[in-house]
């Protein structure tokens, strides 16, 4: 075509977008460090499933058309990137092709005809998105012209593509070729156009002009493809299309073996932490690198809100919102981040005291003049959030949203003493007896009273410790279960104790809520009895306690295996050891607890557990499983009133009762207390049962001589 043009294009095009990208990489290696560079397989794996094959987009039954069409769109992107770069080297080379794509063989001309039709299928899902965002107008999306810009500049891009094969078309099939130009044409698979119907059909558009008129469509469509694909490279990095770069490493760079970054214990003894207040999140330069490659890769898409129980039931967490002030806030400081973090190496080269202290003082002069609570996310969105991770599931570019939360929180409960004063009665009943209800630790063991169950200090020579945790300890619905689970586990003869008065709340509250202190306290006082008693396995009914003593405690030492008590009865049928009849009547659903669930992937066996004893069957809810909705009571929202809005709890209570059971099962004492108080609230709750899976499993089991016969409370 012309080279001297080409070069041209591409120098000032790639070096308006190497400045822009090295100033992206710049302020992100200038954010807190973070290890993402292990488990190469699984990443690989995750990038495989995840972003190409886009399973959180065309997998989710709520949004599958949409999803689809996203997922073609870049499904053509990937195919016709090899396009460009074949344009690219045609402007230097006639003729030119990527290795074996040529037309001598084969694989060229399987190319030209995936990508002529997805051509097709790209500019047509094109017409169906602007469409979808004028007329249709889904509530979660947000209309802006950079959304529409980009969807116009993609259907330039197939229109010119197409219009230039066309144009290639009738100059060589209508006017014998007058400039020579090349084309696929080899004796065993024929000419190019017989593999490329879409182009053939743009031809038809153009096939009434004459030659000369096809030979300036042929150009001006060449360098309208290449115009328009360079200003497109360098729009993305400035908005939220930026994902279009981004969101490939982003997916291969998330968070395994948990599904989100885990709360790291803080040295709270680090004299310095406290003076430049890095105790969790409190400046926009504290966030690690990968939360800014977060915020760079948010597509706006507002599937998060969607599935929110606090944003959809009218609270003022909206997490496009959140991320977007955020990324407002990181990128107005991006030249003092980066700044900042020179300095901060440098720092650690002088040894003179006075230039330590000028340095230290020049970096405290680079923070934000901004308060990151109170100024650029207020108190109320920070503390609505139930930390119940829906977001984080449906999250196409798999976005963490809840450690960055929680670090805030952090902040400001250690630094800035800024909680809400309502959790002040469960923060000192942690402090003072080891439990959120502040009743004496000496009452721990008493909802036991006569069932004649070991305690570890008299006989610890037992296979499994059986941690009650602090709501079947102490709330009286939620002994019930307790009562109900140890009947279970005697029935089948399994050999167990609890730790009685010596067992403290596992802290989980406390660090939801940003107490690090009081978390790490309650945590070395259990982790300390456990290893004294040299426990490895732990059954528990309670999925916040089962996250903290399998995933949080490790990182103090102390490793257990730990078990819900859901997944061990399923053994235990599955074992023969207890055997249930299908005696329950009036239809059941199930509530998937978020802890449980959305942070433990524990789904299936409640599920078949449950399936044992109804006569009727499971029935689901309409939201379940990993979209399953919140109760309300997680990151520390059961010790705090909700003032603003729906109650969580309500809404879900009625989607229970409009799926027209008479029991409804959970596996948590939070869900169970969230859940039965909606139903009172609805004047439901002798027409829809709330019950623990082992109290349902207790009520269908074929008795045995084996089980002690302990009063319900």
């Amino acid at each position: 075509m012309n080279p001297l043009l080409m070069a041209l294009l591409l120098l000032v095009g790639l070096t308006v977008f190497s400045r822009t990208m090295i100033g992206k990489i710049q302020l992100l290696r200038a954010l807190e460090p973070t290890d993402r560079a292990n488990h190469l397989k699984e990443r690989l794996g995750s990038l495989a499933t995840l972003a190409i094959g886009q399973k959180r987009l065309v997998g989710r039954a709520a949004e599958r058309s949409s999803g689809l069409m996203h997922a073609l769109i870049f499904w053509g992107f990937c195919i016709l990137l090899i396009r460009s770069l074949t344009l690219y080297g045609e402007g230097f080379q006639e003729g030119y092709h990527l290795p074996f794509l040529g037309g001598d063989g084969l694989l060229g001309y399987l190319y030209i005809a995936v990508k002529d039709i997805m051509e097709g299928i790209v500019l047509l899902m094109v017409v169906l998105a602007i469409y979808r965002r004028a007329v249709l107008k889904p509530k979660r999306m947000h209309n802006t012209f950079e959304a529409y810009l980009v969807l116009v500049m993609i259907g330039i891009l197939m229109v010119s593509d197409l219009l230039y094969d066309g144009a290639r078309y009738n100059l060589i099939q209508l006017y014998d070729n007058p400039g020579n130009i090349h084309y696929f044409n080899n004796l065993k698979y024929g000419s190019e156009f017989l593999w490329t119907p879409i182009s053939v059909g743009a031809a038809s558009l153009v096939s009434g002009l004459n030659a000369d008129a096809n030979v300036t469509i042929l150009v001006v469509m060449f360098w309208v493809h290449i115009c328009t694909q360079l200003i497109f490279l360098n729009i993305l990095p400035t908005g939220k299309h930026f994902h279009v770069i981004t969101a490939l490493p982003n997916v291969f760079l998330k968070s395994l073996g948990y599904p989100h970054e885990k709360t790291k214990p803080l040295d709270l003894e680090d004299e310095t932490a406290w003076e430049e207040e890095s105790l969790g999140l409190n400046h926009i330069h504290q966030l690690n690198w990968k939360q800014g490659l977060d915020l760079y890769t948010c597509t706006e898409c507002g599937r998060c809100k969607d599935v929110c129980p606090t944003y959809t039931t009218d609270k003022p967490l909206n997490l496009h919102e959140f991320n977007d002030q955020l990324k407002r806030e990181l990128y107005e400081n991006a030249d003092n981040i980066v700044k900042r973090a020179k300095l901060s190496a440098t720092l650690r080269q002088i040894e003179d005291d006075e230039q330590i202290e000028n340095a230290k003082q020049a970096i405290r002069a680079l923070n934000s003049d901004k308060a990151l609570i109170g100024e650029i996310i207020a108190q109320e969105t920070l503390w609505a959030c139930t930390t119940c991770r829906a977001c984080e599931e449906v999250c196409p570019v798999t976005i963490e949203h809840v450690p960055r939360i929680i670090a805030m929180r952090q902040g400001q409960t250690l630094i800035a003493e800024a909680y809400p004063k309502e959790l002040n009665p469960a923060l000192k009943g942690l402090e003072r007896n080891g439990n959120p209800w502040g009743i004496g630790y000496d009452k721990r063991a008493d909802w036991a009273h006569g069932l004649d169950v070991k305690i570890m200090a008299d006989d610890p020579d037992v296979d499994y410790l059986l941690w009650v945790g602090c709501a079947g300890s102490f709330d009286d619905r939620s002994k019930k279960v307790s009562i109900s689970l140890v009947n279970i586990l005697k029935n089948a003869g399994v050999s167990f104790a609890m730790l009685g008065v010596e067992e403290k709340c596992t802290g989980d509250f406390a660090r939801r809520v940003g107490n690090e202190m009081l978390f790490q306290m309650m945590a070395e006082e259990n982790i300390a009895t456990l290893n004294a008693y040299q426990v490895k396995k732990i059954i528990t009914a309670c999925p916040h306690c089962l996250n903290s003593l399998k995933h949080d405690y490790p990182q103090m030492g102390g490793n257990y295996e730990v078990i819900h008590h859901a997944e061990f009865i399923e053994g235990l049928v599955k074992a023969g050891k207890i055997k249930l009849k299908p005696s329950l009547d009036g239809g059941l659903t199930y509530h998937d607890p978020c802890y449980l669930g959305r942070y433990n992937n524990i789904y299936d066996q409640p599920r078949s557990v449950l399936r044992s004893v109804s006569n009727g069957g499971l029935k689901e809810l309409d939201r379940h499983g990993r979209e399953s909705y919140c109760c309300g009571a997680g990151g520390g929202r059961m010790w705090m009133e909700e003032t603003i809005g729906k109650r969580i709890n309500l809404a879900r209570s009625e989607e229970i009762v409009d799926c027209g059971v008479s029991n409804v099962a959970v596996g948590c004492p939070f869900c169970l207390t969230m859940i039965e108080d909606g139903m009172k609230e609805l004047g439901k709750e002798e027409e829809v049962k709330t019950m623990d899976i082992a109290e349902i499993v207790e009520k269908n089991m074929v008795s045995s001589s084996i089980i002690s016969k302990g009063q319900k409370k």
